[in-house]
């Protein structure tokens, strides 16, 4: 049985000296590899510099240094010696990762987070790609950015905006597992939206207070998607007309300029009210309680 557990994935930290680093990793005692560009004629060494520790990379440039990849998947890596982020990761070993890369980059306080990925993988009763293709419709009543496949399979919708961007897809094809995974996530864009959850460094991502503020974030944001079930051949033609009107991307469209603002809180309300009339929020609601049971699970463990 596979277990479908994530919380932190992806981070990029911004190094506030960058002198230092450069000094700590160019020093051969502290890494046997480090790669550059060199100037063959002059043989000057050339930004940017690189160094990979177990699947994390630090790039120094001329003017910034900054650590990124999945500690997820840097802490399987360091584990069992393969890189995928479908498995465990709860508390503990966020923790314990964490603290490898302090041990390894001699992290500091004031080393920003500027990107950040918080999500779950949550088990579904039918395959993820199908939920993702039928059910997600709208995120805010706009249409995703990106929908594409993983290699001909497993579908993946992307809704972007200007300080995060939210992913809904198919886990278990993107990594092909025999598997039912959906996961849900959010990505961070920029210190200042993460350090408003409470997140300004790597260090405060070991704090349980703020990774349940960066879950009522991420639960809010799953609640302002439109998640919808199939709708039953017994509901009414009138509803039906209603609901599949406002299906209707450019209804919503419509509805979004300046003039028409009010009536698009009046029809939100009634879309919502048809929703729960007819019992089509099934699927919202079943996920919601998997990502909250989820979280619980990994933020104890």
């Amino acid at each position: 049985m596979v277990k479908a557990k994530a919380m932190i994935d992806f981070v990029k930290i911004t190094f506030y000296d960058k002198y230092r680093i450069e000094n700590h990793v160019t020093n051969p005692d502290n890494f046997k590899e480090c790669y550059s560009i060199i100037e063959q004629n002059s043989g000057e060494i050339l930004y940017p510099k690189k160094v990979y520790e177990k699947k994390m990379e630090v790039s120094i440039t001329k003017k910034t240094a900054c650590l990124r990849n999945s500690i997820h998947k840097m802490a399987n890596y360091i584990e069992h010696g393969k890189a995928d982020n479908y498995n465990d990761f709860g508390y503990n070993r966020l923790c314990k990762t964490i603290d490898y890369l302090n041990d390894k980059f001699l992290l500091s306080r004031h080393d920003k987070i500027t990107q950040l990925e918080f999500g779950l993988n949550i088990k579904t009763l039918i395959p993820a790609q199908d939920i993702v293709s039928n059910n997600i419709i709208y995120h805010k009543y706009k249409t995703h950015s990106v929908n594409r496949y993983f290699n001909g399979k497993g579908c993946l919708k992307q809704f972007n905006h200007s300080n995060y961007n939210i992913k809904v897809y198919d886990k278990a094809k993107q990594n092909n597992l025999n598997a039912n995974i959906l996961r849900f996530e959010i990505k961070y864009k920029g210190n200042k939206v993460i350090k408003s959850l409470g997140g300004y460094n790597l260090f405060d991502l070991k704090d349980k207070e703020v990774l349940r503020t960066l879950f009522r974030d991420l639960l809010k944001r799953f609640d302002e998607l439109t998640i919808i079930d199939e709708i039953p051949d017994e509901v009414s033609k009138k509803d039906r007309k209603e609901i599949q009107m406002y299906l209707s991307f450019n209804y919503w469209e419509n509805l979004s300029e300046r003039k028409n603002r009010n009536r698009k809180a009046i029809h939100i309300k009634r879309f919502n009210k048809l929703l729960e009339k007819n019992d089509l929020l099934k699927t919202h609601k079943f996920l919601r309680n998997s990502l909250i049971q989820k979280f619980k699970n990994l933020i104890d463990n």
